[in-house]
């Protein structure tokens, strides 16, 4: 198995490049070290041909080991995003296992399904629900407990296929199927009514075994295909919406690029949540692939997204009928709308037409855009901000703020910038320039730019800014291996470079562990929202600096208490490693080569100084793992060896 071997811990203190960290711990293990990785919630997970290790990573002792995954690639483990297990899939079919303490919770085999089409992870009901085909090829569906991998039920009747399910309530599911809708009972899975979703499946059900063979030909046409869907139930909990998108049959060819562009529409349906009948008398049908939709007082807004102009409708819930527009057949906008933001009367919206890209105001109050004319922008639109003189937006080239009532722009020309080198601090938005290589601020309350850095940075190597972070002392500008920061009065504190290594293998590790810290991040943001009950209405990548620590922790500790037992493990790691982002916010990661070979070092970003460093040897595909978030490294040697080290 494996034998542990503990070193005191050292105590740390600013080292020079030259300066080694020792581990803190070694670990072996009886057979090679074939992969290592550490999710988002901190697991530390090692995979050899003795099979998946589960290692505590304050001691390097294995925690649990499961031998049937020996023939395991990377490829085929993946996390369950926001819980604490993962989906592994091997020849002898789909697992989920909770990465904490490696039990199996679910084994596709054991409950009769050979082949799995889906699966959801239902946290109010404490349960998972995995369908597919059995043995002998019926669909099928079973339920499981998440905490013991006991099943709660299995599928009475036929489903279908499985498009989505969605929890009402701790005991209910609302399950959306092919051809019909479901109401269950979470618990027992007693299926409180089973209706026809549109009027051509209530006809093919009354055709007995010829309907039921019809429908086992579509699903199969439709087996592999990945059916796009857009549920959205009023807040009342007595309506549901479900919108399909169809490919039209009519193709037309680019005059200019001689392309062929296909055509979509959009098919929304309204039912009864308690009943679930059809509410509408037919359903309403735009042009477009299925975009947004939201809800505007007790009625649905829909806002298609396309490649041509599209038209936005409000629909009365109970009737199904237009709002808006001449005969209420909607009001016209150049381009598909991509995102939106909204405000107190209405929203402004971003829409796309033959690459380009436009803003409109949309009042729905009155059921019109205000714009005299709709602005052409520059890039894709990746951040919005209300302010007190209108919405500010950036693409990726350019930033501006529009007034939402004429449509004018504050500023005369756009600052050139990116949508992810924009970070707001209290009043202030700061931004890198790239027209003067520098920074700006703008003033949010004036709308005025207040300060200006003068001097530009020098990133060597041809890299340009990635990311800044607004921090106390300053505002930091970064690329993978430049690093400046500005202070207050516009001036250039410190630029540090780190000589990068060109072997690409190198980079592997680091790069996936940054986008797992900024998946957690995302996560975190999401989770934390939808706790509160306060979902930014933001668009674009929100920093960990955007959120209130002490409202996340919070809402973290209340989920942990009202959770089953695997949640409440999941939401107490994840309440942990956001305490730990505290820390990790002060430090960057950087792979720099030298004489001695390839060192991953600790960077302080108030300093640009490096204060710790790991020599990683001169292997060309190394083996390592790092952890951002904790600070922590894992680095395979002598090929069944593992090194731990800590920042």
């Amino acid at each position: 198995m494996i034998h542990r071997k503990i070193f005191c811990m050292l105590l740390f203190v600013a080292m020079s490049l030259n300066a080694q960290l020792k581990e803190t711990w070694s670990s072996s293990f009886e057979k090679e070290v074939n992969w290592q990785v550490v999710t988002s919630l901190g697991n530390y997970i090692v995979q050899t041909d003795s099979g998946l290790f589960g290692v505590q990573n304050n001691t390097g002792e294995v925690i649990w080991h499961d031998s049937k995954f020996t023939d395991l690639s990377e490829v085929d483990f993946a996390e369950l995003s926001n819980s604490p297990f993962a989906k592994i899939q091997t020849k002898h079919g789909l697992f989920f296992i909770n990465m904490f303490d490696g039990s199996t919770v679910f084994n596709s085999f054991d409950n009769g399904i050979k082949k799995v089409k889906d699966h959801f992870v239902l946290y109010r009901s404490n349960s998972i629900v995995v369908s597919g085909k059995s043995e002998d090829k019926e669909n099928i569906a079973v339920s499981v407990d998440i905490e013991t991998g006991k099943v709660l039920w299995r599928s009475k009747e036929d489903f279908g296929k499985i498009v989505d399910i969605v929890e009402l309530s701790d005991q209910e599911l609302l399950g959306v199927t092919l051809f019909k809708n479901i109401r269950i009972n979470s618990i027992s899975g007693e299926i409180l009514w089973s209706v026809a979703n549109t009027k051509e499946s209530q006809q093919l059900g009354a055709m007995g075994g010829m309907g039921n063979l019809l429908q086992k030909f579509a699903e199969t046409a439709v087996d592999t295909e990945d059916i796009k869907l857009d549920f959205a139930i009023h807040p009342s909990l007595e309506y549901f919406v479900i919108g399909t998108e169809q490919e039209n049959d009519n193709v037309t060819t680019s005059s200019s690029s001689q392309n062929q562009i296909v055509s979509y529409s959009s098919t929304y349906r309204a039912y009864s949540v308690e009943s679930g009948d059809l509410i509408w008398k037919k359903p309403v049908t735009v042009k477009g692939q299925l975009g947004h939709t939201t809800w505007v007082a007790d009625n649905l807004l829909i806002m298609p997204y396309g490649r041509n102009n599209s038209k936005v409708n409000l629909i009365d819930i109970k009737t199904g009928q237009g709002l808006w527009g001449k005969k209420g057949r909607g009001i016209s906008i150049k381009g598909g709308i991509y995102s939106y933001t909204p405000t107190e009367n209405g929203m402004l919206v971003v829409t796309t037409r033959n690459d380009k890209n436009f803003l409109n105001y949309l009042d729905t109050q009155s059921g019109t855009f205000t714009f005299d004319k709709t602005i052409k922008v520059k890039g894709y639109v990746g951040y919005t901000l209300t302010t007190d003189n209108g919405i500010l937006y950036a693409t990726e080239r350019e930033m501006n703020i529009v007034n939402t009532s004429t449509g004018d722009l504050l500023w005369e020309k756009d600052i050139k910038t990116s949508y992810n080198l924009v970070e707001q601090k209290d009043d202030h938005l700061y931004m890198f320039n790239f027209k003067t290589g520098s920074i700006n601020a703008v003033d949010l309350n004036s709308g005025q730019i207040s300060m200006s850095g003068q001097t530009g940075i020098d990133f060597k190597e041809g890299e340009g800014p990635k990311q800044i972070e607004v921090r106390d002392s300053g505002i930091v500008i970064s690329s993978d291996q430049n690093f400046a920061m500005y202070d207050y009065n516009g001036d250039l504190s410190y630029q540090s470079y780190y000589k990068s290594p060109k072997e690409e293998g190198w980079k592997r590790a680091l790069l996936y562990a940054g986008t797992i810290y900024a998946g957690y991040v995302s996560a975190v943001s999401g989770v934390a929202s939808g706790a509160l009950s306060q979902a930014s209405n933001q668009v674009g990548v929100q920093s960990v600096e955007g959120q209130t620590y002490a409202e996340v922790g919070m809402a973290y500790n209340e989920m942990s208490k009202a959770a089953g037992g695997a949640a409440s493990m999941a939401f107490g790691a994840a309440n942990k490693r956001f305490k730990a982002t505290k820390e990790s916010r002060d430090y960057i990661m950087v792979l720099t080569k030298t004489d001695e070979g390839i060192e991953l070092v600790k960077i302080n970003k108030d300093t640009g100084e490096s204060e710790k460093s790991i020599s990683l040897g001169k292997n060309r595909k190394p083996n390592y793992a790092i952890d951002l978030i904790e600070g922590i490294v894992y680095l395979e040697f002598d090929k069944n060896f593992i090194k731990q080290y800590l920042l």
